[in-house]
């Protein structure tokens, strides 16, 4: 039986989770634009393209065994799914925004009965709830942004990554609402055979991502320098270390972070080494 997994049909979102399952050798097709469902690599897994708001309920009701959506839409949908991974893309956060010249600095500043445009009413309503302030909480589908110019609204919860859509809007964020990144998730059809299906795509979405920003490096040192090396590289535990045919010469092998090589180059070529290498990590299980 195929596995089934929802992926969100468009956006940056729909691409990095592309990205992914390709990564881990799904074989799915370049051009989506059109596709609703591709079965791919001999029918051992069907990819439904979905809206990424839709994917919990379907994940929850069975139409897909396992999905890929935004933290922030399975918390407002409320759909009782497993989250299996959190992944390490989609980052965003959802914010409560006003005009700038409204004189709203603050929530406390909320007036009584203010009217509110989200495409998250619960939770939008939850949070106001909580802060105990009385709001009327307007359902909008998409253009968020421009609600309070055109008077439908008086300030906005909605979801930003750096801010500078609703600074191109005159709005100014008043507080977060909730944290949100891509989250593959599992719900109740992902039972035997199936479960584990989706488990081994976890693990290999882990793996994926735990190599990313991540390189293997290589080098021949001197084995008098070898101390001082192992200082500037530990690698995941220590790195590897093998004699070479040359006497006195050692080569090291280590994983380091990608932010770490430019500095890290002209430290070992400093120490003695010779023949570095720098290599990109395709997986990594630690």
């Amino acid at each position: 039986m195929a596995l089934k997994i929802a992926v969100p049909n468009k956006g940056r979102l729909m691409e990095e989770t592309l990205d992914l399952l390709r990564a881990v050798g799904l074989r799915v097709p370049r051009n989506t634009d059109r596709t609703l469902i591709a079965t791919t690599n001999g029918g051992k897994y069907q990819v439904l393209f979905a809206r990424a708001a839709d994917i919990p309920e379907f994940v929850e009701l069975g139409a897909a065994d396992v999905g890929v959506t935004g933290l922030d839409l399975i918390e407002e949908t409320g759909c009782k799914i497993e989250k299996l991974l959190d992944l390490k893309y989609g980052h965003c956060k959802l914010v409560v925004a006003a005009p700038e010249h409204s004189g709203i600095s603050s929530i406390a500043k909320i007036p009584s009965g203010a009217r509110v445009a989200t495409a998250f009413p619960n939770l939008t309503r939850k949070f106001f709830e909580g802060k105990k302030k009385k709001v009327t909480v307007v359902p909008v589908s998409g253009a968020t942004e421009i609600t309070p110019s055109i008077g439908v609204a008086d300030l906005i919860t909605d979801l930003t990554q750096t801010g500078s859509t609703l600074k191109q809007n005159h709005l100014v964020e008043l507080d977060t609402i909730v944290q949100s990144w891509a989250v593959f998730i599992a719900g109740p059809s992902a039972k035997g055979d199936v479960r584990q299906d989706a488990e081994d795509l976890a693990h290999a979405f882990d793996s994926v991502e735990n190599a990313l920003r991540r390189r293997y490096l290589m080098a021949n040192i001197p084995e008098k320098q070898l101390t001082a090396i192992v200082t500037l590289i530990p690698g995941l535990k220590s790195p590897t270390v093998m004699n070479l045919a040359e006497r006195g010469m050692v080569a090291v092998h280590a994983v380091v972070d990608e932010d770490h090589v430019t500095a890290l180059v002209p430290q070992l070529k400093k120490a003695g080494a010779t023949g570095i290498l720098v290599l990109p990590i395709e997986r990594m299980v630690p």
